[in-house]
């Protein structure tokens, strides 16, 4: 850090936010204090039962006050913090009171606002009092002169009232200078003592204050199976949709046409006959051929095979020059397969449409425990996964289900890599 800038840090906005944060901190410590004793007293009177609805509605007060304290540390730390979920609740005051006494996140708020006693203090002494130590001396000069009572010391000398230190009084022009030189020392040091303490709340708020590792996961995983059952759901139609529009109808014409096919062999017309069986061997076949490509969407049969096979396959049908690198000690599992080819085939169709790319290759490996896919083309980039219209926020939700990630780096002017990281079952 440059001279100047440690000179000026003192003036920032980051010091004065922080400032201010440490001298918050103090009240702030109090109503901690109080809270976490009301707490206390009541979950001892609460074993006959009597305080249980007080209880809770402390620990909801103990709570609510976290969330004043997440509002700070995002306003004056910069530091984000999502507010814990809340447990669900059974219907009734039981369930009321069962919602608030079950909450780990108010438990835990509560040994936060346990801890924020001593640290409140620290932070307001190290935080704001340093500073305001700092700017006191700075004015001491000016102050000394306007304070125009006197003290007596032992030996009977008369000094000007100010600042003493073990009999020596800081009462002369030379003397008041040196005070502010001090001043000014503490005032340019002042954020770093401060920030000390600070460091304590970025590693306990997220921890205590934030949602557990447990309820995150939670969480991921009720979106995951929303996502899951909305993408069977959608499947489910989509191959009803087909069968009837498709296969079905084609179905009812192929037995129409037999059944005219039938009429004219018990007129004796052959010729025609001959035609009308003609034409429907003709519309077996498609049918057969419109049912093969309908259970590929299911499951492709190149993956029979194995996944290296199916990827190659894909590969000599892509519109782009297409490389395959598979680095896999053994075949993962059939879901895993199907998952990691259709996004391969998904990618490979956007990078078709839309990347003007000369060649594509698409790896498969197995590293730690995951298995990544690869897709990486030398076209135009710009490929946003977030984006308005973007087709790879689908990809990624589906990828989700499977407690996958899908991440994407695509400069503009190229080249992209799309990248898919899948969980190996053991």
């Amino acid at each position: 850090m440059a001279p100047g800038t440690v000179m000026r840090e003192h003036l920032t906005g980051r010091s004065w936010r922080e400032r201010l944060y440490s001298l918050l901190s103090l009240p702030l410590a109090a109503l901690g204090l109080a809270a976490v004793l009301v707490t206390t007293i009541l979950g001892l009177l609460s074993a006959g039962l009597l305080f249980l609805p007080m209880l809770a509605l402390s620990l909801r007060a103990d709570r609510a006050l976290a969330s004043l304290y997440r509002a700070l540390a995002r306003g004056l730390l910069r530091l984000e913090i999502a507010a814990p979920p809340r447990p669900p609740r059974a219907p009734g005051l039981s369930g009321l009171m069962g919602q608030h006494l079950g909450d780990p996140a108010a438990w835990r708020a509560c040994l936060y606002l346990l801890i924020r006693i001593p640290l409140g203090v620290l932070q307001f002494t190290l935080g704001f009092l340093w500073w305001a130590y700092g700017l006191l001396f700075l004015c001491y000069p000016v102050l000394w002169k306007v304070e125009p009572a006197h003290e007596i010391d032992k030996a009977g000398v008369a000094h000007s009232f100010g600042l003493e230190i073990a009999g020596f009084y800081f009462d002369t022009w030379p003397r008041a200078l040196l005070v502010a030189a001090v001043g000014v020392l503490v005032l340019v040091a002042s954020p770093w003592p401060g920030r000390l303490p600070l460091l304590a709340d970025h590693y306990l708020m997220p921890r205590l204050l934030g949602p557990s590792a447990a309820s995150l996961r939670l969480a991921q995983l009720t979106e995951t199976r929303a996502h899951a059952i909305n993408e069977a759901a959608a499947t489910l139609r989509r191959i009803e949709r087909d069968l009837h529009d498709g296969a079905q109808a084609r179905l009812v014409a192929l037995g129409m046409r037999l059944g005219r096919a039938e009429r004219r062999l018990t007129q004796g017309d052959l010729e025609q006959c001959r035609s009308l069986l003609h034409e429907s061997r003709q519309e077996t076949k498609e049918i057969i051929g419109e049912l093969r490509e309908l259970v590929s969407g299911i499951h492709p049969p190149a993956l029979d095979a194995g996944l290296g096979p199916a990827l190659t396959t894909l590969a000599a049908r892509s519109a782009i020059a297409t490389r395959v690198e598979l680095d896999l000690p053994e075949r993962p599992s059939a879901a895993v397969e199907t998952m990691l080819y259709f996004a391969a085939a998904e990618l490979l169709a956007n990078a078709g449409k839309h990347s003007e790319a000369e060649s594509v290759t698409v790896s498969v490996r197995a590293a730690r425990g995951r298995l990544s896919l690869l897709v990486s083309d030398d076209g135009k980039g710009g490929v946003q996964l977030d984006g308005s219209g973007s087709g790879l926020r689908g990809l990624a939700e589906r990828v989700r289900v499977a407690d996958g990630v899908l991440t994407a780096t695509s400069p503009i002017g190229g080249p992209t890599t799309i990248a898919i990281e899948l969980p190996a079952p053991a």
